[in-house]
This record gives C-alpha cells, sequence and structure tokens, in this order.
C-alpha cells in the first residue's frame, strides 16, 4: 500500500488538474457567448419583473396588526382562505380539496397537542 501513495497522489493532482482547466474554459465560453449577446447588454427593469402582489401599505399594516397583537399576549391564528382558490387548468379540483384539508389538519393539530392553553 504505501508503494501505490505517491501513485495515487499524482492522479489525484491530474484529476484535480483537469477539473480546474475544464472549468476554466467553460467560464470563458459563457463569458465569450455573453459578450457577443445581443440582448446581454438590455437588463431587465425592476418594474418588469416585480410580480402581482400586496401594496408596501397592505404589508406595513399587517406587519403592524401582528406587532400588536403579540405585544398584547393574544394568539395569532393562521389565515384562512376566503373562498376556495381558483381552478388552474391541469390541477384537480379534488386534488386541490385534498390539500387544503391536508393542510388545515396539520396546523389544527399543532394547537390541540403542541401548546399549552392560557
Amino acid at each position: 500500500m504505501p508503494d501505490n501513495l505517491p501513485e495515487a497522489a499524482l492522479m489525484a493532482g491530474a484529476g484535480v488538474a483537469v477539473v480546474f482547466v475544464a472549468l476554466s474554459i467553460l467560464m470563458l465560453a459563457i463569458v465569450i457567448l455573453s459578450r457577443l449577446s445581443p440582448d446581454a447588454k438590455k437588463q431587465a427593469t425592476p418594474s418588469e419583473t416585480q410580480v402581482p402582489g400586496p401594496s408596501r401599505e397592505t404589508i406595513a399594516a399587517v406587519a403592524v396588526a401582528i406587532a400588536l397583537a403579540t405585544e398584547e399576549g393574544r394568539a395569532i391564528s393562521p389565515p384562512r382562505p376566503a373562498s376556495s382558490p381558483a381552478p388552474q387548468p391541469g390541477v384537480s379540483p379534488w386534488a386541490v380539496s385534498g390539500r387544503e384539508r391536508l393542510v388545515r389538519s396539520r396546523t389544527n393539530m399543532g394547537r390541540r397537542w403542541g401548546r399549552s392553553s392560557n
């Protein structure tokens, strides 16, 4: 075994060198292709990538409400959907209903078994 140790170290070093060279070539190719691409200079602005959602004012109001509720010592329950979610193409309503029931059962279980009441 000690006779093979220098040969094993040489093979390991050669393997590391080959991987390093291959990754360097790949990085160089990506840099060259990105500079040649006409779309590389056009960056997406934040307004284009923004997804619709609650406004900053709504988020701030919810944060204040949560902070006030925790200061008063009241328990905050997880939000419940007012109605069923809109049907999505390719998704079975039965699957959505089953998922909702599973999530509700998990959140209710935490209240019953994991937390003590005052």
